[in-house]
C-alpha cells in the first residue's frame, strides 16, 4: 500500500484521490481553498469534452480512454453528470482547425459526419455562415457538469473517509523525502506528493516552476434572443469556429450557454490580479467576435463572468514531471478537465509501477 499526498482538490487532484481508494492505498487532499474550490480551474457549471481536436491525433484518440474513465466514475457516483450533444467544429477557410480535425479523424478511423454550409445552418439555426463554411461533427461530445461532479466526487471520497483538507496552504515540497510543509508548520508526508495545484504552482515550487506561463481566461455566459434559445439548447457545442479561437456549450440542466473565446485571454497571476471581471468591457470583448456569425446578434444579453486561471506554454501539451519524490501535473492549457478521471486512474498505474513514468509522461503530451 503507497501513501499519497495530493495538493490540490481540482478534477486531477480528486480523480488520483479516487484512484487511491478503490485501489487500497492511503492518500489525503490538501486545498488552500474550500472544497470544492470556487476559483479552481476546475469549477464552472459546466465544461466541454469532445472529439474535435485539430491535429492532436494523441488527445484525439485520449478521448475515447477518457469517455470510459467517466462511465466508470458515473457507476461509482450513482449519476452521470454528462449530455451528450455531441460536438462541432466549423471551417472558414482552408486548412483551419476544423479541416485539421476532419484529417485527424480520417487517418484513426473515428466515426464522423461532414456537413456543407446548409447543413451546418440547419443544426444550428442561430448561426449565420459565409458560403465557404462547412462543418464536422462527432459524438459523443458535449458539456460535464463540472460544480456537480466536483461536487458528488467530493463526498465520494468523505463517504470512504478520504482525509480532505480544505484551508490548507502548503507552501513548500520536499521533493527528496515526500514532504508537504503547510503555512502553519506543519507537516504531511507521503511515498509520494503529487501536486495538481494548476496556477498556483509557480508560487508552490518558484526554483522549478517560477517561470511557467499562467494565463487568467474569461468566459461568457449570456441569454440568447428567445427565438433561437431552444435552438442553441438543441444544437451540439461548438468547439472550434475556423482559427477564431471561439466555442460555445449550450443551455442544459439550467446551466446557461457560455461562451468562450481564447483570444481573450492574457499572462496573469490569480494572487495578484484576481477574480473580479468587467462585465460590460469583457462581455463586449468576447461576444463582439462572434458578430458575424450569430444570426440577430444584438439580442444577445451577457448575464456573468466566469473567470479562471491556467498554466499554458507554446507547446500545448500537458507536462507531467517527476522530482525525487514529487511528481508534478502541469500546462493544463484549460484542457485537463476532460481528462481527469483518466489521468487519475493512469498516475496510479505508474505509483502501482504498472507503468513507467517516461511512458506516463509521454502519454499525458499527448504523443
Amino acid at each position: 500500500m503507497a501513501r499519497l499526498v495530493v495538493i490540490g482538490a481540482g478534477i486531477v487532484g480528486l480523480s488520483l484521490a479516487r484512484a487511491a481508494s478503490l485501489r487500497g492505498h492511503e492518500v489525503r487532499v490538501l486545498e488552500q481553498g474550500p472544497v470544492p474550490n470556487p476559483q479552481a480551474a476546475s469549477h464552472d457549471r459546466h465544461r466541454m469534452i469532445r472529439y474535435p481536436y485539430g491535429s492532436a491525433a494523441g488527445y484525439t484518440r485520449m478521448v475515447t480512454e477518457a469517455f470510459s474513465a467517466w462511465e466508470r466514475l458515473w457507476q461509482d457516483l450513482g449519476a452521470c453528470h454528462f449530455e451528450n450533444t455531441g460536438a462541432i467544429a466549423i471551417s472558414l477557410e482552408p486548412g483551419d482547425y476544423a479541416e485539421k480535425t476532419r484529417e485527424t479523424f480520417r487517418a484513426i478511423g473515428l466515426p464522423h459526419d461532414v456537413l456543407d454550409r446548409q447543413g451546418v445552418e440547419a443544426l444550428c439555426p442561430h448561426l449565420v455562415l459565409p458560403a465557404r463554411a462547412w462543418g464536422v461533427t462527432a459524438f459523443p461530445g458535449g458539456p460535464l457538469f463540472a460544480a456537480d461532479i466536483l461536487r458528488d466526487l467530493t463526498a465520494w471520497l468523505q463517504a470512504r473517509n478520504v482525509p480532505i483538507e480544505g484551508g490548507c496552504t502548503v507552501v513548500s515540497v520536499d521533493e527528496a523525502q515526500g514532504v508537504a510543509h503547510l503555512a502553519d508548520g506543519t507537516t504531511r508526508q507521503g511515498d509520494m506528493v503529487v501536486v495538481a495545484a494548476g496556477a498556483w504552482l509557480p508560487r508552490l515550487m518558484p526554483d522549478r516552476y517560477g517561470q511557467v506561463p499562467v494565463y487568467r481566461q474569461a468566459l461568457l455566459y449570456v441569454e440568447p434572443p428567445a427565438a433561437h434559445a431552444q435552438s442553441w439548447r438543441d444544437a451540439p457545442a461548438i468547439a472550434a469556429l475556423g482559427d477564431h479561437t471561439g466555442y460555445t456549450l449550450p443551455d442544459r440542466r439550467g446551466a446557461g450557454l457560455k461562451i468562450g473565446y481564447s483570444a481573450h485571454r492574457r499572462r496573469a497571476l490569480p494572487d495578484v490580479d484576481g477574480f473580479d471581471a468587467d462585465l460590460e468591457w469583457e462581455s463586449g470583448a468576447i461576444l463582439g467576435a462572434f458578430r458575424p456569425y450569430f444570426r440577430d446578434f444584438e439580442g444577445y444579453r451577457p448575464l456573468r463572468m466566469q473567470v479562471g486561471y491556467y498554466t499554458l506554454d507554446p507547446s500545448r501539451r500537458f507536462l507531467f514531471a517527476r522530482h525525487g519524490q514529487a511528481v508534478v501535473i502541469t500546462q493544463c492549457d484549460g484542457q485537463m478537465f476532460k481528462f481527469g478521471p483518466l489521468i487519475g486512474e493512469r498516475v496510479l498505474d505508474m505509483v502501482e509501477g504498472k507503468l513507467a513514468f517516461s511512458d506516463l509522461a509521454h502519454w499525458a503530451a499527448g504523443h
